[in-house]
């Protein structure tokens, strides 16, 4: 099995279960609350890696790190990791039904910028400082980027300098609308996630159905969706099956509260025979 590297955030999810959202003035009790791993990065390294591959997680410790690393290191993912004397960053996550409002705190984060490109034979470029993401561009060979919510960050030209370079690029339909406005995306490998209504291989005008799952906390789904795309991907499959095996494994994690409830490859053929009627 190949390595996957994968440069983005490590962060602490604080994750609120509220009754409703305000658009005003307005409280609100928090029904229940956790606090668990995640960063887009991490999320997808780890996914990987309990699915049965290899990866390698290139970022940013903070000083409170410390616990995080040795998690990462007991389940079996390598790291490359730069110092921060800032704290680790922070999502505050409230859900309120099957909305969702996020508020993130970059700490150590905004270190990126000083990191140095690394040489990848396949690199995923998750959420992260764009000076990063150019180093890594310029470094790496079969790329896989997401903007994601770091997409307000990059300017047009560093933005169309990624995705020039870039095999694959994912985004959700609101950072399609924005990318678009910036540059042209027409003839480019884009993946549109579309969270309930499942995702988009627009380039193909194919729809990849999600699956049905009781969803506890749609926190950290599109990063196993991206983190079962890898895995099909360096299995051997066609993009149309890497995408089916992203959805079922993005139904196995918005089961539970936080991002890395990820499954077995075994489990994830099961739930994807029994859904899409066939073996891979």
């Amino acid at each position: 099995m190949k390595e996957i590297t994968v440069v983005g955030h490590c962060a602490y999810d604080y994750i609120f279960t509220v009754a409703k959202h305000f658009s005003g003035d307005g409280s609100s009790y928090i029904e229940e609350w956790k606090r668990c791993y995640g960063g887009g990065g991490a999320n997808i390294a780890v996914g990987i890696t309990k699915l049965g591959g290899k990866s390698k997680l290139y970022s940013i410790a903070g000083r409170d790190f410390k616990r995080y690393e040795k998690y990462l290191d007991k389940i079996g993912v390598k790291t490359l990791l730069n110092r921060s004397e800032k704290r680790v960053a922070r999502a505050y996550i409230f859900n309120a039904g099957e909305e969702q409002i996020i508020y993130f705190y970059w700490g150590a984060s905004e270190d990126m910028r000083k990191m140095k490109g690394i040489k990848t034979k396949y690199l995923h470029i998750a959420p992260c400082h764009p000076e990063l993401a150019v180093k890594m561009v310029e470094k790496g060979d079969f790329i896989v980027f997401e903007p994601g919510q770091d997409l307000k960050r990059f300017d047009r030209e560093t933005l169309s300098y990624i995705i020039e370079h870039s095999e694959i690029i994912f985004c959700n339909e609101n950072e399609m609308k924005q990318m678009e406005k910036l540059i042209d995306m027409r003839g480019k490998n884009v993946i549109v996630t579309l969270g309930k209504k499942g995702s988009i291989i627009r380039s193909k005008k194919i729809k990849i159905p999600s699956l049905p799952a009781k969803t506890k906390d749609a926190t950290g789904a599109g990063d196993a969706y991206k983190a079962g795309f890898w895995m099909g991907l360096m299995k051997g499959y066609e993009m149309e099956d890497c995408c089916r095996i992203g959805s079922v494994v993005a139904s196995f994690v918005v089961e539970k509260i936080g991002a890395q409830h990820f499954p077995s490859w075994e489990r994830m053929e099961k739930r994807y025979r029994k859904f899409f009627g066939k073996n891979l």
